[in-house]
């Protein structure tokens, strides 16, 4: 999980919302196109949990931070992309959203204190200095399914780093620091790359 900056919502979004009748179930299927290439646009095209890739086909739902209700299920600031969360599979294995469902998440993409907390293993195991948001990512989230890829995949994101960084300078590591944080397009698992990289420059 990284900080997700929000932007302006898609025109065609604020003048749905002057419709008679407006809610989420009914939105036209070009404004939800819009409203998904917004949000994947501000998030670097990776899910607003998990940080794996997702783009605009069938990898990517919209997602109600909070649990939506007719106030607002249609605030573009409680929207975010997420990916499918093994869908289909065991809730065990369930991640992101549609392990989520109506739970009630405390800690927020969108505030930097939240996302400060954070931090990861060596092993690929993301963390809080915050019980209650560790509760969220171990169990309301699921970020940390021992049986599932996010760990290994964090943890080999990682490796990949830890080599490229090898004949590095400290310079040349603030660069690629700077690089992998303002890209438009965040490489796969990038919060634990940041987290490792900031270790590094201090």
């Amino acid at each position: 999980m990284i900080l997700i900056k929000k932007k302006l919502e898609p025109h065609s979004l604020t003048e749905y919302k002057q419709t008679i009748n407006a809610s989420f179930d009914n939105l036209p299927s070009e404004i939800k196109d819009d409203i998904r290439k917004s949000l994947l646009k501000e998030q670097g095209y990776i899910c607003a949990y998990c940080m794996k890739r997702i783009e605009e086909n069938s990898d990517i739902k919209i997602e109600h931070y909070e649990a939506r209700n007719n106030e607002n299920e249609l605030a573009y600031k409680n929207l975010l992309a997420v990916c499918k969360g093994n869908e289909g599979y065991s809730k065990e294995r369930q991640t992101c959203d549609t392990q989520k469902g109506n739970q009630i998440l405390h800690i927020d993409p969108q505030k930097l204190g939240d996302i400060s907390t954070i931090f990861f293993t060596r092993n690929g195991e993301v963390k809080s200095t915050n019980s209650i948001f560790q509760r969220d990512l171990d169990e309301i989230l699921n970020l940390n399914d021992e049986f599932g890829k996010l760990i290994p995949a964090r943890k080999a994101a990682l490796k990949a780093l830890q080599k490229k960084i090898t004949p590095m300078n400290k310079n040349k590591i603030e660069k690629l620091y700077n690089e992998l944080k303002t890209s438009e397009r965040k490489i796969e698992y990038v919060g634990i790359l940041l987290w490792y990289l900031e270790k590094k420059i201090r």
